[in-house]
């Protein structure tokens, strides 16, 4: 290293005076004069990249942590149910070996989280407290009901004292995942590097689909709120669609759609779909997070504010994505939400009368855009829905909904191998044949039903099992069409059993008649 020093003793006197000065203080006046260029900037390069690497690894050793957490408290929630049955049974012996067992296992669970979450506030410290204490309470009663279990003691105190330790270790849990999801969702709130912000996010989808439980505590913690303000923010574009992904994942629980609607999430979702320069991707996934967030599935949708104000809005540019999409994935989310919003108001299918969406969706039913059957369930919901109303029944008639409807009904379950195809399959079947029934309220849709050969599939679907999967909600819905088109006009070449047994009786009679057979009429 070079150093220039201004130097005013030489020789032996300088060499003294080094002598008696502090060897520290000396280095300090020494290095004010010394330069090295190369080495700083090194050290500022490198200084940003620990950063990073320092942030992806927190994120990734919180998201580990708390997969410890999950795993080790299903297990010893597991471990209750075993030892609360040993109790029932009073089978001392084997609950004095189990108690300990489980003791243990919730201390090495606390011994973990001490190790894994760092400076831990003082209610996780309190409740670790609560949980030693509580075990140690059961352990006593254990041992107290083995010594006298010659004289049959009570099992009432050691259920209690189960029970206590079952609620205090819940809440110890509760509050441990709490802190963790904080964590990330600091993380969130903070980061600006495009593989930190991608792995935490990730994070929150990876947790979000672990089940309903962790989707409350990621919005308790603020992670809808942290998410769209990601989303809300124009430099991190780039992490637009996976946070919306992630907002799509967790908002399955109502505590979720809560938070949304207290951050006024439903404007930023329309400025995004609203936006022609947002990216069609990003654009499908804010689609894909009004269909979560308008799922009939769950409670207080009709109350989020917003929803309604917005309305029309909505339907315009989510029918604009289903009509210019080349995606599937998009299709099916857009038209999704646009199905789902037809349950919320009895405006809905009077605005998608004025847009125009029976030519759109009928349409794409004749193209590869709506071929898969979740994209059919959806369509046939829109209609199934529209044609209720009086004042859209015939633009959709108009527009080749019943041929439509009738393609659908065609659908067999027969012809798909997985649960999740066939139970949709179902759903198009049922819905497919409301439609029609709903139709059959003008005489001649009823007549353009027998025309075009709808009866034979009616029949075969309710009188062949195997044809709709052996669904009850199918056969009740073809029932319902069968005996609606009889009506308005008298089917003169139903055979006399179909007569009998499909039109004549009461409803319940024909399926019952349907559902205990063992033959097949077809």
């Amino acid at each position: 290293m070079l150093r220039h020093k201004k130097t005013k003793a030489s020789g032996v006197t300088h060499w003294l005076r080094k002598r008696r000065e502090d060897p520290v203080q000396q280095w300090l006046m020494d290095i004010r004069w010394s330069t090295e260029m190369e080495c700083m900037n090194v050290l500022q390069g490198k200084s940003i990249v620990q950063s990073v690497e320092k942030s992806a690894f927190h994120t990734s050793h919180i998201k580990g942590a708390i997969d410890i957490v999950r795993n080790e408290s299903n297990d010893i929630s597991g471990e209750f149910s075993v030892l609360f049955k040993l109790v029932e049974d009073e089978e001392w012996e084997t609950v004095q070996t189990f108690t300990i067992q489980l003791t243990c296992h919730v201390r090495g669970l606390i011994h973990n989280c001490s190790r894994d979450i760092p400076n831990p506030n003082q209610f996780i410290l309190e409740q670790q407290e609560v949980v030693m204490g509580e075990c140690a309470k059961l352990a006593q009663q254990v041992e107290s009901a083995f010594v006298n279990s010659a004289s049959h003691p009570s099992k009432i105190p050691v259920i209690n004292q189960l029970t206590f330790l079952g609620q205090a270790f819940s809440r110890f849990v509760d509050l441990s995942l709490g802190y963790l999801v904080q964590k990330i969702v600091d993380i969130l709130d903070e980061a600006n590097d495009p593989m930190v912000l991608s792995q935490a996010i990730g994070s929150v989808v990876s947790l979000g689909l672990e089940g309903e439980h962790m989707c409350y505590i990621i919005a308790r913690e603020g992670g809808v709120r942290a998410l769209l303000d990601i989303c809300r923010t124009e430099n991190l574009r780039f992490c637009h669609a996976q946070s919306l992904r992630a907002l799509a994942t967790i908002s399955c629980v109502t505590e979720s759609i809560f938070e949304m609607e207290k951050e006024g999430g439903i404007w930023s979702l329309l400025d995004l779909l609203s936006d022609p320069e947002v990216r069609e991707s990003v654009r499908g996934e804010v689609a894909g997070v009004i269909a979560q967030v308008t799922s009939p599935c769950l409670e207080n949708v009709h109350q989020m504010s917003g929803l309604i104000d917005n309305m029309e809005d909505l339907l315009i540019h989510l029918l604009g994505l289903c009509n210019s999409t080349k995606t599937e994935e998009i299709f099916l989310l857009s038209s999704a939400a646009i199905a789902n919003m037809t349950f919320m108001d009895s405006t809905t299918c009077e605005i998608l009368q004025k847009i125009q969406a029976p030519r759109i969706l009928c349409s794409s039913c004749h193209s590869n855009i709506a071929k898969s059957l979740f994209s059919k369930d959806q369509v046939a919901t829109i209609l199934a829905n529209m044609v209720a109303a009086d004042s859209c029944r015939h633009d959709v008639v108009d527009c080749g909904g019943i041929d439509i409807c009738l393609e659908l009904l065609n659908e067999s379950p027969l012809d798909y191998k997985t649960p999740s195809e066939i139970a949709a399959c179902e759903r198009v079947q049922q819905k497919a044949a409301i439609a029609l029934t709903r139709m059959c309220r003008d005489e001649s849709n009823a007549a353009t039903i027998v025309k075009s050969e709808g009866v034979p599939r009616l029949i075969q679907l309710c009188r062949d099992k195997r044809e709709r999967s052996n669904s009850d909600a199918v056969l009740v819905a073809c029932l319902a069409a069968l005996r609606k088109i009889n009506s308005l006009n008298k089917l003169e070449d139903l055979s006399g059993i179909d007569n009998q047994q499909l039109i004549q009786p009461k409803l319940m009679d024909s399926f019952l008649i349907c559902t205990n057979t063992d033959e097949n009429f077809v």
